[in-house]
Formats: C-alpha cells, sequence, structure tokens
C-alpha cells in the first residue's frame, strides 16, 4: 500500500488556468519593463535635435543689420522690440531670406549701480560687446556717451565714413536730431539723450552688407543736425 507521502508526491495536479489580461494591464506591463530606456532614448533625441538644430541654424533668423546698444540703463523688452521692428521698416532684405530683420544687440554697463551683483554684469556686458567689435557684428550703435565708447575701443567713425582717430574726429548724432529715428513707433522718452553712430574699419575689415548698411545710415541721418 501506498505510503501517503507517494500518494500526495504523484498526486494529479493540474495547473491553475491561464488569466487573461486586458489590454491595458497588457500595456501597464510593458510600461513597467520598458520605461527607463525610453525616457533615456526620447532624452537623447531631444539633445540632438537641439544640437542639430542649433549647429545647421534651422529655424534662427539671421538679421540683416544689427545695432548695439551701449549704455548704463537698460531699455525695455518692448522698447527694443519697437525699435527692430521699426529700424527694419527703413532697410532692405539684405541676406535674401525674403524679410528684413534688425538685431538690437543690448551691453548695458551697470557699474555705476550698487547692486552686488553689477561688477559681474558690467564685466558680462564688456565681454560680449569686445566679441562683437572683433567680429565686426554691430555696424550700427546707440550711445549714451559716445565718445566715452571711441575713447575705450577707437571704432566710430569720421562723417565721410572713415575711421575716426580721436574722439572729437568721430561722427554721432543726438536721437532727438534724426527725424526718421524721431518717427518710430517707440517709447521715445526712453531714447532721450542718447545718440546713433556707425562702426569705422580699417580697410581689412567691414561688417557684412556694407553697402546697404551705408544706405540705411544715410537714410535714418537724413536731415539729422550734428
Amino acid at each position: 500500500m501506498a505510503s501517503e507521502y507517494l500518494k500526495w508526491k504523484y498526486r494529479d495536479v493540474r495547473p491553475d488556468e491561464p488569466v487573461e489580461r486586458t489590454k491595458k494591464q497588457k500595456a501597464a506591463n510593458w510600461w513597467h519593463y520598458h520605461r527607463w530606456p525610453l525616457l533615456i532614448g526620447a532624452l537623447l533625441l531631444i539633445a540632438a535635435v537641439d544640437i542639430g538644430w542649433n549647429v545647421l541654424g534651422i529655424g534662427k533668423i539671421e538679421p540683416d543689420y544689427q545695432f548695439a546698444y551701449v549704455a548704463s540703463l537698460p531699455l525695455s523688452d518692448e522698447t527694443v522690440a519697437a525699435l527692430e521692428k521699426g529700424l527694419a521698416a527703413y532697410g532692405q532684405d539684405c541676406n535674401g531670406d525674403g524679410r528684413v530683420a534688425v538685431k538690437v544687440q543690448t551691453y548695458v554697463d551697470m557699474a555705476v549701480s550698487r547692486e552686488s551683483d553689477a561688477a559681474q554684469y558690467a564685466a558680462a556686458a564688456q565681454v560680449r560687446l569686445m566679441a562683437d567689435l572683433e567680429n565686426c557684428e554691430s555696424y550700427f550703435f546707440i550711445l549714451d556717451h559716445p565718445e566715452t565708447l571711441h575713447e575705450n575701443y577707437q571704432i566710430l567713425s569720421q562723417e565721410d565714413g572713415a575711421l575716426a582717430e580721436y574722439a572729437d574726429e568721430a561722427c554721432w548724432y543726438a536721437w532727438e536730431s534724426c527725424p526718421a529715428l524721431v518717427a518710430l513707433d517707440a517709447d521715445q522718452s526712453a531714447l532721450e539723450g542718447l545718440s546713433i553712430a556707425r562702426r569705422g574699419f580699417w580697410e581689412d575689415r567691414t561688417c557684412k552688407y556694407m553697402e546697404q548698411c551705408n544706405e540705411l545710415w544715410r537714410v535714418l541721418t537724413e536731415g539729422a543736425r550734428s
């Protein structure tokens, strides 16, 4: 007679019937085991697209003209946007992309401020300005102290467009003396007291679209009183 143990060992054991999972349960199970590889892959893809986008310049608007605003007080974002829009109306499509774009690059020296981090802002602005000058990016300059800028960098032009040697040789016009600038739909009270000048270049170094920049300068300063 078989022992109770052998009966138990060789008993007829039937496996439980498999439970059919719902689509939602299957999806949850799949996501549980695949979520991290998918998330990591998505992050890598986003990073690759961002790098490629910046390297290729896709979606970026290349300005036809660049203005450098160099002053001790910042302009509001609204004023900068209004300047870019208004100045573009006087220009032409230099790069052939089907639109006229103006970039106002701001370099604000807040060293006169009492804020503790003002010196850092001033140093950063100076570094960016020097890079602008080195790369010949800005042709036009909107300034609160044009003579100081020229004394520091010797980059403004004379009336005939040649590079000025001394500050008293450099040419600039008060903002309010230029009919084209006063007519801009911008916060003129924020621009009062500023001057507009243009970059002077050595013979072997110029900015892009020099001919068109010279023409825009003529339009903006026509009728100005020096």
